[in-house]
């Protein structure tokens, strides 16, 4: 008998961690604009303008000075001045009181003396002027901070703590030694006419004025293989030159940060499940049988670059709906969906999650008023013309920004959809779907994962979902007739085909 070769069985190799060291990169997770408290203050003070004497009277005071005394005879045989030079040079220094003329010799005066500082060679003067500035300090690092116009939305957003309430009673008393610190900064903007030789003469009173609020922008940066512990990026803020003087401040916006993380709730898998019903033909690739398998789908987001196309309508979606990238991808769904629909939209709903600091950036308050306005647009194109509310779904009562972002909010007496869990739904457009939970640990920042779509099975599903919950969150006929007739339409284009999807990519 010949033996015939037996095909070997191999292991395919067990990867450790969420992705493959060489997968690894930078995973933008969140956005947030903090409110940085600060306040105006009246600083008087004087400044020195710091000049200089003629060449002539410069070398005559440096000869006194090198001499103690001397006479005029030894000063014009000197310099080889005539008669004349001799009388012009003496006019200029004993008119401004700096040299004594004494029965022929000439000494300097204390106001003489005063011109020339340790160290330096060189006579100086310097005119004493008063001056009252009006400038700004945050009170954590108490340095200086612009006063610009923000909206009510960006006033509600949240404050960076403060370490010890004392700042702000004792700012006054060191507003002093900050302006002295940052005098060059300020110099400018009290007088632009003032040049590097006006010096900080003295400060003769400080007084508070009235208390103000500026942003800082802060990007979470985590990496694929440690979603859940980001690094704080500032630098769209301050420069790194700017941030060393800030240093409290980047303390406060880490204490705060830290109060974003949570730890895995039990209803995390429900959430999931919720996405995989959501869009089942999208993520059976990465569906088993106890649910969604959450690492490698989060492995597929996180080394996906697939850019939204006709053909591809339903995209991954790892981080925060509002980092940049993120936003620039829901906004080409959104464009490809509004392009393609043929029902007028009277809503913009979003599940808010309950996630700490969720939506806490102007880009949440501008993505929804872009949406309610690109729906008016697309309303008035199809002949329709109706209000467009933009409606935040919350389980508990919302924070004051969003609030402010939406035009309505409905809260829900009983728990409806697990905490994690997001959705925005421009119904019959386009839908975003995500879950809020740490990836890879137990606890830390919740990494957002899921999709965005403008797969009409998807989208009426997501129309479905609302519309069974839909007394829970007390929505009115209208809202609720919005769900209802949108989810049947798509569910009728797709089984004539009329607006049939292509595959999910592999």
């Amino acid at each position: 008998m010949t033996d015939k070769p037996r095909g070997k069985l191999t292991v395919a190799p067990v990867r450790e961690g969420l992705v493959g060291e060489s997968e690894d990169g930078p995973l933008q997770l969140a956005t947030l604009d903090l409110t940085l408290p600060c306040r105006r203050f009246v600083v008087e003070h004087k400044v020195a303008d710091v000049g200089k004497v003629s060449v002539t009277a410069e070398f005559l005071l440096r000869f006194v000075r090198a001499m103690g005394s001397c006479t005029e005879e030894a000063v014009q045989s000197f310099f080889g001045y005539s008669r004349r030079e001799m009388a012009y040079v003496l006019r200029e220094v004993e008119d401004a009181d700096y040299v004594h003329r004494i029965e022929g010799r000439i000494t300097l005066t204390p106001t003489g003396l005063s011109l020339f500082r340790p160290g330096v060679e060189e006579p100086l003067i310097y005119e004493v002027e008063r001056k009252i500035a009006r400038v700004g300090f945050d009170l954590i690092s108490l340095a200086p901070a612009e006063k610009k116009f923000l909206s009510y939305f960006e006033r509600s957003l949240p404050e960076l703590p403060l370490a010890d309430v004392e700042q702000v009673s004792s700012a006054t008393e060191r507003v002093p030694s900050s302006f002295r610190r940052f005098f060059r900064e300020f110099a400018p903007k009290i007088d632009p006419t003032s040049t590097l030789r006006r010096a900080l003469y003295s400060i003769d009173g400080v007084t508070a004025e009235e208390r103000f609020s500026t942003l800082v922008r802060v990007r979470l940066v985590s990496s694929g293989l440690k979603p859940t512990l980001p690094d704080i990026d500032l630098s769209e803020w301050k420069s790194d030159y700017d941030l060393s003087d800030r240093e409290a401040v980047g303390r406060a916006v880490a204490e705060l940060v830290e109060r974003m993380a949570v730890t895995r709730r039990e209803d995390d898998g429900e959430a999931y499940q919720l996405l995989v019903q959501l869009a089942p033909e999208y993520l059976k690739e990465w569906t088993r049988r106890d649910g969604l398998s959450v690492q490698r789908f989060y492995r597929h987001a996180f080394t996906s670059h697939g850019d939204v196309r006709a053909d591809r309508p339903t995209v991954p979606i790892i981080g925060s709906l509002f980092t940049m990238e993120n936003a620039r991808r829901l906004f080409e769904v959104a464009s490809y969906g509004l392009r393609k629909t043929r029902h007028a939209a009277a809503a913009v709903y979003w599940v808010i999650p309950q996630a700490p600091l969720w939506g806490s950036t102007s880009i949440m308050a501008e993505a929804v008023e872009q949406f309610r306005e690109r729906i008016i647009r697309t309303n008035e194109d199809l002949t329709v013309r109706q209000n467009v509310e933009s409606i935040a779904l919350t389980a508990q009562r919302p924070e004051r920004w969003v609030k402010e972002a939406f035009t309505r909010e409905h809260g829900a007496n009983a728990r409806v959809f697990p905490g994690g869990f997001e959705m925005l739904l421009v119904p019959g457009a386009f839908v975003a779907a995500t879950v809020h939970a740490p990836i890879g640990q137990q606890s830390g920042l919740p990494v957002p994962l899921g999709f965005a779509s403008f797969d009409p099975r998807v989208l009426a599903r997501a129309g479905e979902l609302l519309d069974a919950n839909a007394e829970a969150f007390k929505l009115d006929d209208v809202l609720r007739r919005n769900l209802v007739a949108l989810s049947a339409a798509d569910k009728k284009e797709n089984c004539t085909g009329e607006q049939s999807p292509a595959p999910a990519p592999k």
